[in-house]
């Protein structure tokens, strides 16, 4: 049983490690994405802008035959947003690329990748702490399949769910 520890420090511990594996896992994770049947089977699919060190899985938009979507920040709210070229990406909230453009009704999405600082083994996530994700789930029911992106290393049991944190379908990892 691991102990548990709050997830300010969580947080900092994910940031300093993750950085040393990442790089690794990436090609390692984009074959399981694009071997796996959700990715076959998917039209709709949002991706993130790695930043932090997080799992790059941009690579994906060499994928034909699919329409990618990115989320951007509106004040408080997470909205996507139709990938149409690298030349409409602009620099956002909290210095996070994102998309220009009109964003899209979110229950065409059949597939959600989501970056995590950490993950526990029951498909909760630990994110940066704003919980931008967590309410635009709680908000929009999306039926898509939400899966976490993320070194095996950082998944744990450190930290329990809160009543807020939404939980995802599955975990990718390497």
């Amino acid at each position: 049983m691991e102990i548990l520890i709050d997830k300010k420090t969580l947080r900092k511990e994910a940031l300093s490690k993750r950085a040393e594996f990442n790089k690794k896992k990436e090609s390692l994770i984009l074959t399981k994405i694009l071997n796996s049947a959700d990715f076959k089977n998917a039209k709709n699919i949002a991706l993130y802008f790695p930043i932090n060190n997080e799992i790059d899985i941009t690579p994906l938009l060499n994928t034909k035959g699919k329409n990618f979507y990115f989320p951007r920040c509106n004040d408080d709210i997470l909205e996507f947003v139709k990938f149409e070229s690298k030349e409409l990406i602009v620099c956002g909230k909290f210095n996070i690329p994102e998309p220009i453009g009109q964003t899209i009704n979110p229950q065409i999405l059949d597939l959600i990748y989501i970056p995590a600082l950490m993950a526990n083994k029951r498909c909760y996530r630990l994110g940066y702490g704003k919980g931008y994700y967590d309410k635009f789930f709680a908000k929009e029911k999306i039926s898509a399949k939400k899966c976490i992106v993320i070194a095996c290393e950082l998944i744990c049991d450190k930290f329990i769910e809160e009543e807020n944190d939404f939980k995802c379908d599955c975990l990718i990892s390497a």
